[in-house]
């Protein structure tokens, strides 16, 4: 076989291995197989660790939160990086972003599922530890430091401005790009989630601005769970 045939026959298969592995629904399994709870029919019916938390119990998602980090984040860029495969930097930011990708929109669970804040953790800090330890930083001085303690924005603000710490960092533009492809797969996974609607029935700038900030279709938490709880996500 022709060796630059053969190169792209690796990348592809790295980066479509990175999506199936994220598309592990990790939570969904944990929830079925401790107490028998389909987590896309409660709660949030977020198919990721805090629905989980929420609908099986905290304990529960201590094996999945690794799992999600380093299996689906981590693993892929270590697997195309110069230790192993030395696929290129170009390709491990790929493989990186279809990891979260996967968990975001998981082909074995309905492309649903969660919304890859631990993933991240793990892809990041493979393709560089600095850029990660400023990136939650971010989100967390602005929780313990700020009147605002909700942490769905503060994250939000972390991710917008990883693109802007990459490039202030003067690390290689690979790295500034999955900032950026991070930053878009985020916002749509946000304005995509949730089932609920406008007051007269549709989908509304308004509604996508607040799912964009707050990661829900309600700006207040307590009323968002209190509805989420109830079950009228549908």
């Amino acid at each position: 076989m022709d060796t630059q045939l053969a190169d792209v026959i690796t990348i592809v298969a790295v980066i479509a291995g990175a999506y199936l592995v994220g598309s592990i629904p990790s939570s969904y399994l944990v929830g079925r197989l401790a107490k028998g709870v389909d987590i896309r029919e409660h709660g949030t019916k977020n198919v990721g660790s805090s629905n989980l938390s929420a609908q099986v119990g905290a304990w529960w998602a201590v094996p999945v939160v690794p799992f999600d980090t380093l299996v689906k984040g981590t693993l892929p860029v270590v697997i195309a990086s110069e230790k192993v495969l030395g696929l290129g930097l170009g390709v491990e930011v790929a493989a990186g972003i279809a990891g979260i990708a996967g968990h975001n929109w998981s082909v074995f669970s309905g492309f649903r599922g969660g919304r890859g804040m631990t993933t991240v953790l793990g892809a990041t800090g493979a393709l560089n530890f600095p850029l990660l330890i400023v990136y939650g930083s971010v989100a967390a001085l602005g929780v313990l430091f700020t009147p605002w303690k909700d942490s769905a924005i503060w994250w939000m603000i972390a991710v917008i401005l990883m693109p802007a710490w990459a490039a202030l960092l003067n690390l290689p533009v690979e790295i500034v790009w999955f900032a950026v492809a991070f930053a878009v797969v985020t916002a749509a996974k946000r304005m995509t989630s949730n089932t609920l609607k406008g007051s007269d029935g549709t989908i509304t700038p308004g509604l996508l601005l607040t799912r964009f900030l707050f990661d829900r279709d309600i700006a207040e938490r307590e009323a968002w769970l209190d509805q989420t709880e109830g079950g009228s996500t549908d």
